[in-house]
């Protein structure tokens, strides 16, 4: 690969850095390395890590703020009775192709959760505790860096790091009991886990040094994420009241390379998908007028979903909530039409 091809890709990657939790912190880049021979450095790491340390607790506590709160210690010089991480029936492992190169990425899965999983173009809300992983002499460590354990926020997981984009779509969330007056929401059944993320999935030659300059991240640092999925929200990222999880059109989850009007600008991100001059929201659109003529006096507007409500509501006259976008001909539940919006024939 030429100095510019790798320097592009470097780019490309920084553009994509998030900073879990932190707003203004002061940011540094190193010099830039190449990714192969860095990977190959921070997945030994992590593999040593894994080697040398154990599960000590995970809780179950069901209901409680701390409910699968997980602590992982080093094993002790010589004791051969504590199971290292990387033998536990917790940990799997998923090929993640990024930078031209496939990481292999570990991760615990300490509960599935029972809800909904999040794609790579929604929200979540997590709690989570975020450590980066480095040598002290031949021993792995990790040095905590970030603590949420009670999320005010919905993160967009296209503003995350890659690797949390890459993992939490493999859990889903859980149950949750509104809490009433100064009572707060209680969460059950979501989907927890440990993510290990090789440092090009990370902040890559990015230090960081948090807004309480209480801890700097080294550039090339593999990170460590113990997370608790409570909540799911689906995005609408180009509010053209299509959600993104419906702009993946070939239901691979990515969704840079659905393109209907090839214009170069992917569907979830385009409010014109068909390219035919006609906004997606205005395509989308149900307008009741008096007498039902053209040019009659509007009554109301109101919007189509994707695939249409689960029941009707009886207080809307004229217009069925269980109705789809519907097709140029107005079929609006035939799973498999071509929505209008995408159909630059008509609008």
């Amino acid at each position: 690969m030429n100095k510019f091809k790798l320097y592009f890709l470097a780019f490309c990657t920084l553009l994509g850095l998030f900073s879990c939790g932190k707003a203004e912190d002061d940011i540094e880049y190193e010099q830039l390395r190449y990714y192969g021979p860095q990977y190959a450095t921070d997945l030994a790491l992590i593999e040593q890590f894994l080697q040398t340390h154990y599960i000590e607790q995970i809780v179950n506590n069901p209901g409680a703020p701390d409910d699968q709160d997980i602590k992982i210690s080093p094993i002790p010089e010589g004791d051969t009775t504590k199971e290292p991480v990387w033998d536990s029936p917790l940990l799997h492992s998923k090929e993640v192709y990024y930078n031209l190169l496939n990481y292999k990425v570990y991760y615990l899965s300490l509960r599935d959760g029972v809800g909904e999983s999040p794609t790579r173009a929604d929200g979540v809300l997590a709690a989570y505790e975020g450590a980066y992983l480095s040598l002290d002499g031949a021993d792995p460590i990790s040095t905590p860096f970030e603590y949420i354990p009670l999320p005010n926020a919905f993160f967009a997981l296209p503003s995350t790091i890659v690797g949390w984009q890459e993992i939490f779509p493999l859990f889903r969330n859980g149950t949750v009991v509104p809490g009433e007056g100064s009572n707060p929401a209680v969460y059950t059944d979501f989907g927890a886990g440990v993510m290990f993320l090789p440092s090009a999935l990370a902040y890559y030659n990015v230090k960081q040094t948090t807004s309480d300059s209480a801890v700097t991240i080294p550039a090339y640092s593999p990170l460590m994420f113990s997370f608790k999925l409570y909540d799911v929200r689906r995005l609408d990222q180009d509010g053209d009241g299509i959600l993104s999880i419906n702009e993946d059109l070939d239901g691979d989850g990515t969704y840079t390379d659905d393109d209907t009007d090839a214009d170069g600008t992917p569907n979830y991100q385009d409010t014109d998908d068909d390219g035919d001059g006609y906004l997606t929201k205005d395509e989308c659109k149900f307008v009741k007028r008096q007498g039902d003529s053209p040019t009659g006096v509007i009554l109301y507007t109101t919007y189509y979903q994707f695939n249409g409500a689960a029941v009707d509501d009886p207080a809307t006259e004229h217009f069925d909530e269980t109705w789809g976008v519907p097709s140029c001909s107005g079929d609006k539940t035939t799973p498999t039409r071509l929505r209008k919006y995408l159909d630059n024939s008509c609008h």
